[in-house]
């Protein structure tokens, strides 16, 4: 490496002293015409001030362009590739930001009451260590958070564990209790949440009852929704004759959510995590309906 860097140096004195050396003027011509010859591919792309340059100029592009360029560089171990070289810039998405809740504002000015079913004396469906009323006021106030949050009015038939009616009250005065309320707040929706039972414990799944002859758009609506969250068993939708769904004038739904009987399901059913997947389930359903 050494000697053919010492080759170079030699090269370039001796072309420079050859420079300096006066010459004949017939000598000069002849070498200009030599130079222009080795080089007619570099100065085929220089602008005609460079082309009009003298056989000094020439004389050192050539050197540097074409000899001692590409020797240095092989010495010094580079690449011959251009360094100035554009390289494709790659843009990265910034990250989506959360998009807001798609629910946000699309019930303002609905009325909805939210009737969590038993309550007080009266615990429904108990299996499991697990008893139904619990149940229904923990999904209950889950779905009222979530439809204020959308914007809509939420009446409560009952926040705590409680009955609706007077306590010692009969079953039909209770019932009536929870229609009264979405009566007197002229409601536009009146959604009851249960948590279902069957002797046959292997039995599992949601479905959703409907006043027969109306409201089986709701349930639809609120059923698929509800099992798109959960991932329960679709038990489907079904007409039913049940009190708080044939005595209420606007439309009603009840949920069943799950069956406590079950002792797997009844286990989600008390799990904080799956109580908020029905909750929205059933939030999305109102939404869809609506819309």
């Amino acid at each position: 490496m050494y000697k053919h860097k010492l080759l170079s140096y030699i090269m370039l004195f001796l072309i420079t002293f050859s420079i300096i050396i006066p010459v004949s003027t017939t000598q000069a011509a002849p070498l200009d015409n030599v130079l222009t010859t080795l080089g007619a591919s570099t100065l085929s792309d220089q602008s005609t001030a460079a082309k009009s340059s003298g056989p000094l100029e020439k004389l050192f592009s050539f050197v540097f362009d074409k000899l001692l360029g590409p020797i240095l560089n092989v010495f010094n171990g580079k690449s011959t590739t251009n360094p100035t070289t554009t390289q494709p810039v790659v843009t990265k998405p910034s990250p989506t930001p959360t998009a807001p809740s798609t629910t946000n504002g699309t019930l303002k000015g609905k009325v909805i009451v939210v009737d969590p079913g038993h309550g007080g004396s009266n615990p429904g469906a108990v299996a499991n260590n697990t008893r139904e009323s619990d149940n229904n006021l923990a999904v209950g106030l889950k779905l009222r958070d979530k439809l204020v949050q959308a914007g809509a009015k939420v009446i409560m038939t009952r926040e705590t564990d409680r009955t609706v009616a007077a306590e010692g009250s009969s079953l039909g005065e209770e019932l009536a209790a929870r229609v009264n309320l979405a009566e007197n707040n002229h409601a536009d929706l009146f959604i009851s949440v249960h948590t279902n039972e069957n002797p046959d414990t292997s039995i599992i799944g949601g479905m959703t009852f409907y006043p027969s002859g109306k409201s089986s758009d709701l349930a639809l609506a609120v059923q698929n929704q509800l099992i798109n969250e959960t991932g329960a068993v679709d038990k489907g939708t079904s007409a039913a004759t049940f009190y708080v769904l044939r005595n209420a004038a606007m439309p009603s739904i009840l949920v069943e959510m799950g069956f406590i009987s079950n002792a797997a399901e009844a286990a989600l059913l008390n799990q904080d995590s799956y109580r908020n997947k029905i909750a929205q389930g059933i939030m999305n359903g109102i939404v869809k309906y609506f819309n």
